[in-house]
């Protein structure tokens, strides 16, 4: 696929990922099945593997390009995730989207502390590679997962 193709593709898909935010920030975390994954989770996957510092300047200019669509800062981490290791639940400190790039990964999130809207409570799901999980900031969240993955987590400046 040629560049302008790629642009295309992860455009769509940070849109998506910019209407899920806008509908669900700081209210409640919310699945993201974004246009483009076929595209943009293969080439976010590759890079990974590359040598050279092209993976994290791949994350870094989507990080970059997500924080400048939601008027914020962003950055981008890669994190591998092995059979039968479980995340103990941490607190999100930080809105964050969690876009697994290879395997499966079981998030498990919970609100932490009052005040959030009526229906807002824990939540368990299992994502695909391709698939987008926001989590916004005053959620606790735990991974886990049975066979290796690779999760890119886009986290926004407060």
């Amino acid at each position: 696929m040629d560049a302008a193709a790629f642009q295309d593709d992860l455009e769509t898909f940070l849109t998506d990922m910019v209407w899920t935010f806008a509908t669900h920030g700081g209210r409640s975390a919310a699945v993201v099945w974004p246009r483009g994954e076929a595209t943009v989770t293969p080439a976010l996957a590759a890079a990974h593997e590359q040598d050279g510092g092209w993976e994290q300047h791949l994350a870094d200019a989507v990080a970059h390009r997500l924080g400048t669509l939601v008027d914020r800062g962003a950055r981008a981490a890669y994190r591998t995730v092995r059979p039968g290791e479980a995340s103990e639940e941490t607190r999100v400190a930080a809105d964050t989207f969690l876009l697994t790039l290879r395997g499966a990964v079981e998030a498990r999130l919970a609100p932490l502390g009052p005040g959030w809207p009526a229906g807002v409570g824990r939540l368990r799901h299992r994502l695909r590679a391709g698939e987008v999980l926001y989590v916004p900031v005053g959620f606790s969240s735990a991974l886990s997962v049975r066979t290796p993955a690779l999760v890119m987590e886009l986290t926004l400046s407060p």
